[in-house]
């Protein structure tokens, strides 16, 4: 049986105990405001998701008798990542730091979360999925999901009788970044050591999955690896600890999102070493539409820093600036490359002293290029994929459908137009 969930937008009513014969998955919430020295933006509620595995929760407005409405255009993706510590400061200073943001992410994937009396917090405007209280299993994953992007999509959450790993499984007729990806897999997974120092909880198989939907791995692994953390001095029991993963990752073909030795946890305490934990994987189908892995919010309290990843289609990007070799003063490059000096290598090289050395004359040479040569205009209107080839296809076009125009009734000029603009059209294809 499909059960079918109001949009979140009437959602209020089940904030103050009212039930429907439609949610039998949902417990009845208990408002309690916080005090005002918690400086809480917006009112708390304390509410549990005990969703199982099988019904498929769909939010959409045709459910509930709306008009239905045309298929939206691709719109970017965005996805906030972060530990907070089982902390209520970290959490209200994590969702109110999102009006910092020029649109609210659409899911916010959480490490251990706080939670009270078995309950996790809601926040204004976001539904909260997470494992199960039950049977002595404390959450210590959940995810978030906004309003505008709950009424758009199908969900259905992926629970595994476990707290430390959850997923879930999002579906749209109208695709995420194009027509064609019309639902993927998110995995959000908080490892924790096991019986042995060299274990974790979670093994790679679960939170890498051979899975048949495009798949989104996030989690706190508690893991180090010259892969993500390549200035790091590695101790043998890391090296043995992370190899599994990082072995079991290659070889289904995953993607690290993560910029490498870009640090994600810095330790209160001043002996700790700061780390890459917080790591974010994607299969190759997704590598397209990823754009953007940053931590442009401020911190939050917690020793985890935000991190936020976007996705979106490449033609809603501008294409990143290039050099116009059309115009480059190929005269004054040349005098000024003849007037550059290369530094000797040095005497002993190591692999660092040869780094150097390659970089800081690799330097001095690509900068007289870059000194002469402008970069091409780009604008978000700019296609990357236009070529040569469609701007003379296009000019024919044009021009044949001017001529066919002058006389409607010459069927050899309409029948020339109309190749013309086949012609156009296929190569665009």
């Amino acid at each position: 049986m499909t059960h079918t969930l109001p949009p979140v937008g009437v959602r209020d009513g089940y904030s103050k105990g009212q039930k429907d014969n439609n949610t039998s998955g949902l417990c009845e919430a208990r408002t309690r405001p916080l005090s005002a020295s918690r400086g809480a933006p917006e009112p708390l509620s304390y509410e549990q998701n005990s969703l199982g595995p099988g019904p498929l929760m769909q939010y959409n407005q045709a459910s509930w008798g709306g008009e239905q409405a045309l298929p939206p255009p691709p719109k970017p993706f965005t996805l906030v990542q972060h530990n907070c510590l089982g902390s209520w400061d970290v959490f209200l200073s994590l969702f109110g730091s999102f009006t910092q943001l020029a649109i609210p992410p659409s899911i916010v994937a959480l490490k251990d979360p706080p939670v009270y009396r078995g309950k996790l917090p809601t926040f204004n405007l976001f539904t909260v999925f997470s494992p199960p209280t039950t049977g002595g299993c404390q959450p210590h994953v959940a995810f978030y999901v906004y309003s505008s992007f709950l009424s758009t999509v199908s969900l259905l959450p992926g629970l595994f009788g476990r707290g430390d790993f959850m997923a879930l499984d999002l579906f749209t007729p109208d695709g995420f970044f194009n027509p064609s990806t019309t639902g993927f897999t998110i995995i959000n997974s908080y490892r924790t050591k096991g019986r042995s120092n060299n274990t974790r909880s979670v093994p790679p198989d679960l939170i890498f999955p051979t899975s048949p939907l495009p798949t989104l791995t996030l989690g706190d692994l508690n893991i180090h690896h010259p892969t993500s953390d390549h200035l790091r001095v590695f101790k043998e029991d890391e090296i043995a600890t992370s190899c599994p993963y990082f072995d079991w990752v290659t070889d289904l073909g995953f993607s690290l999102l993560n910029t490498p030795g870009v640090f994600t946890r810095f330790s209160m305490a001043l002996v700790g070493r700061p780390g890459v934990l917080d790591l974010a994987f994607a299969w190759p189908i997704l590598s397209p539409y990823f754009s953007e892995w940053s931590a442009p919010l401020p911190s939050t309290g917690s020793d985890h820093i935000p991190i936020l990843l976007r996705f979106e289609a490449p033609l809603l990007r501008a294409p990143p600036p290039t050099p116009n070799w059309a115009l480059s003063d190929w005269a004054a490059i040349e005098s000024s490359l003849k007037a550059t000096t290369i530094s000797p290598p040095p005497l002993l090289p190591t692999t660092r002293t040869l780094d150097v050395w390659f970089s800081t004359n690799l330097g001095r040479v690509t900068s007289q290029f870059a000194l002469h040569t402008p970069l091409k205009s780009v604008t978000y209107r700019s296609k990357p994929w236009w070529s040569e080839l469609l701007s003379m296809l296009k000019k024919a076009y044009n021009s044949a459908l001017r001529t066919a125009k002058r006389d409607r009734f010459d069927a050899a000029l309409l029948a020339s137009a109309r190749a013309a603009r086949s012609a156009y059209f296929k190569a665009i294809r």
